[in-house]
C-alpha cells in the first residue's frame, strides 16, 4: 500500500510548519502508512491525520508528576498496566486512534494491530490529558465525547497547564452517564480507585503565568 498524499514525514518537515498542531485529511490507512514512518506522534480522528503540537516544559513536568503518582499508587498491582502517550488508544466504534498523555489498563489489555509492530490499546480504564490553548478544542470537544462512549473507561482526567484547575470525570455505574468535579486549589485532593491524590502533588515545580488584567 502507498500514501494516497504527501505528509510531512521526518521531524524536520514536520517543524517546519510550526509548533501548533497541524492537520490533513486523510484516510485511516494513509494513517497506518504514516505511522510506520513518520519522526513525530500522529493521531486521527474522523478521516483527519493529526500531527500533535510540540509539548512545553511545564506539560512534560506534569506528565513526570503524574506517572509518579501513578507508580506509587499502582506498584506491584499487576492487573493495573500503565502506558505514557507513545502508546496508542484506539476508539473502535469511533475508528479513532489518539494519543492521551497518560493511560491505563485494567486487566488484560485488548489489542488493535494497526500493522506488524504497531498496535494500540482498546479497553482503557483511565486516561489523562493535560490541556493548553492549542489543544482545548480539541480534547474537550472532539477526545472527551468519544472517550464517554469507550464502554472499559471508568477515569477522564483533564489537567490545565496554564492554571491550577483538574477536572475528573467518573462513569456512574455501567451506564454512559458521567459525573465530573474540579479541583482548582493546590491543596485539594481527588480520589482515584480508592486512592488520594493532591493537586500540589501534580504541580509540582510549576509556575504559573500571572493573570492578565
Amino acid at each position: 500500500m502507498v500514501l494516497t498524499k504527501k505528509y510531512p514525514v521526518t521531524l524536520t518537515e514536520r517543524l517546519e510548519l510550526g509548533n501548533e498542531e497541524q492537520r490533513f485529511s486523510g484516510s485511516f490507512e494513509d494513517f497506518v502508512q504514516l505511522l510506520e514512518i513518520c519522526e513525530y506522534p500522529i493521531e486521527y480522528h474522523e478521516e483527519t491525520i493529526i500531527a500533535m503540537s510540540i509539548a512545553s516544559d511545564p506539560h512534560e513536568q506534569i506528565v513526570a508528576n503524574f506517572i509518579g503518582e501513578l507508580h506509587i499508587i499502582f506498584k506491584g498491582k499487576k492487573e493495573f498496566h500503565r502506558y505514557g502517550s507513545n502508546r496508542h488508544v484506539y476508539l473502535e466504534k469511533a475508528k479513532c486512534a489518539y494519543s492521551p498523555d497518560l493511560s491505563i489498563v485494567k486487566g488484560t489489555p485488548d489489542i488493535f494491530h494497526y500493522s506488524k509492530g504497531k498496535s494500540a490499546n482498546k479497553n482503557p480504564w483511565l486516561v489523562v490529558e493535560i490541556l493548553s490553548k492549542s489543544t482545548r478544542t480539541k480534547d474537550l470537544g472532539e477526545k472527551l465525547p468519544r472517550y464517554k462512549r469507550c464502554k472499559s473507561l471508568e477515569y477522564i482526567i483533564f489537567l490545565e497547564q496554564d492554571s491550577c484547575l483538574v477536572t475528573v470525570y467518573n462513569r456512574i455505574g455501567k451506564s454512559f452517564r458521567w459525573m465530573s468535579t474540579d479541583y482548582d486549589n493546590l491543596n485539594q485532593a481527588f480520589d482515584l480507585d480508592g486512592h488520594t491524590i493532591i493537586l500540589k502533588d501534580l504541580y509540582e515545580n510549576i509556575d504559573f503565568p500571572a493573570t492578565q488584567s
